[in-house]
């Protein structure tokens, strides 16, 4: 043999084993891609080393793997922002994937360090494991189940999956499902129904549980490992209907043609219901006579209250109020709202909790933006018209719990007001 043809003989049998070892890949580093699970940042930049190796990612993407040094300190930055918002030093290893999980609300960043490194299981199974990251949520049931299964007849594959918890991984059959996402012990509290999630063969996969806007409804992503991620939205939001009418008027509601609230006798506020989301026309009704049909563009994952108010007798009036249901950022107090559906008074309204103001300045069918207080049995509340100095309502041992929303809706007319206090979360 030539000392050309062996020197080539040699090259191809080094470039079959650099093949046979993962290609070009340094194999004294780790593999680590970023996923960007956050309600509260729109991109995310990871730095290793203070270098950035991963840039711009956004909800649901990566850019895939990069090499990064065990030992070394990474950070995570609002896309361009050279302030990091996490800093940490992972535990990696040289030859090994890693999924870094970034997620949290704004000013609340969370990470996790998922190990990427599970081994296939047999022909025909699919390993799962559940990360909620939906910091709002609580804890959550996951179902997969037959198209047309009701819940009543079957059982979370992951129960009570606790907010910032990595399950263990669960071993299922590969296929078709429905996925539904509940409370936590609920089975009727839905909080995310998908009707087509495709588990493959020998497929390792992580389902993350990601929030919404309206902090209850969540979304999901599923990360392969070491490949593709898909993300599984949700297709719905929640609506409730506050009745203020006054003389005992009886309201109704129609969203998309289907009657979701009929008969709801005034003052009153009902639960949440879950709607289809997009653009619907939403009817609302006053003692059987149509009084409002409007087209309604509703968010994904949103939560609102549709306010009708005034008399029966007259002209009521309705507004859509988004409601923002993440719980408070200071968990040790609650958040608290006014919503104004009181027709005939010559100002706006006021709220003090405790002597301090929490709301000012609200018109007829406004909310204000939400306030923290101190978590109290023995809360003074208390709800004022502009120019006035007599309170409309009162109350002077109002309980507010920690890490829970209210809403104090003021309906009726200015002399028969009245005060419903709502704990929506």
């Amino acid at each position: 043999m030539t000392l050309f043809r062996w020197t080539a003989t040699l090259a191809l049998a080094a470039a079959a084993l650099l093949a046979a070892c993962g290609g070009g890949a340094d194999r004294t580093k780790a593999q680590v891609r970023l996923v960007n699970a956050s309600s509260g940042y729109a991109q995310l930049d990871l730095r290793v080393d203070n270098e950035v190796r991963q840039s711009g990612v956004s909800y649901g993407n990566t850019a895939g793997y990069v090499e990064a040094d065990p030992g070394k300190a990474f950070t995570l930055h609002s896309a361009g922002n050279s302030t990091s918002l996490l800093s940490f030093t992972p535990s990696v290893s040289a030859r090994k994937h890693y999924t870094l999980l970034a997620y949290g609300t704004l000013g609340a960043a969370k990470q996790v360090l998922l190990d990427d490194n599970a081994g296939a299981p047999e022909t025909n199974r699919t390993l799962l494991r559940v990360v909620n990251a939906a910091p709002d949520a609580g804890a959550l049931d996951v179902y997969l189940t037959g198209s047309d299964d009701t819940l009543a007849a079957s059982v979370p594959q992951q129960s009570a999956a606790a907010v910032d918890s990595v399950g263990e991984w669960l071993t299922v059959n590969s296929g078709g499902y429905r996925l539904r996402v509940t409370a936590a012990g609920s089975k009727t509290d839905l909080r995310l129904d998908v009707g087509a999630l495709t588990l493959s063969s020998r497929q390792v996969a992580t389902l993350v549980l990601t929030p919404t806007t309206g902090g209850v409804l969540v979304q999901a992503l599923l990360l392969t490992q070491q490949g593709e991620i898909t993300a599984l939205a949700p297709t719905q939001a929640r609506l409730r209907l506050a009745s203020g009418l006054s003389n005992a008027g009886v309201a109704g509601l129609r969203v998309g043609g289907t009657a979701l609230f009929a008969n709801v006798t005034a003052p009153a506020v009902t639960n949440y219901a879950l709607v289809s989301a997009g653009a619907r026309e939403t009817v609302v009704t006053v003692n059987g006579t149509v009084v409002s049909t409007k087209t309604e563009t509703l968010v994904v994952g949103a939560d609102y209250t549709v306010l009708v108010y005034g008399s029966p007798s007259g002209t009521p009036a309705v507004a859509l109020l988004p409601d923002n249901n993440t719980l408070p950022t200071d968990r040790t107090r609650a958040k608290v709202r006014l919503v104004n559906g009181v027709v005939g008074l010559a100002g706006t309204l006021s709220m003090s909790v405790d002597f301090s103001p929490v709301a000012d300045g609200i018109d007829a069918g406004q909310a204000s933006a939400y306030d923290l207080v101190d978590a109290t049995t023995t809360g003074r509340v208390s709800v004022v018209a502009a120019g006035e100095a007599q309170a409309l309502f009162e109350n002077l041992e109002q309980s507010f719990l920690a890490a829970s929303n209210y809403t104090v809706f003021l309906v009726g007319s200015p002399t028969a007001a009245v005060g419903i206090v709502r704990k929506d979360r």
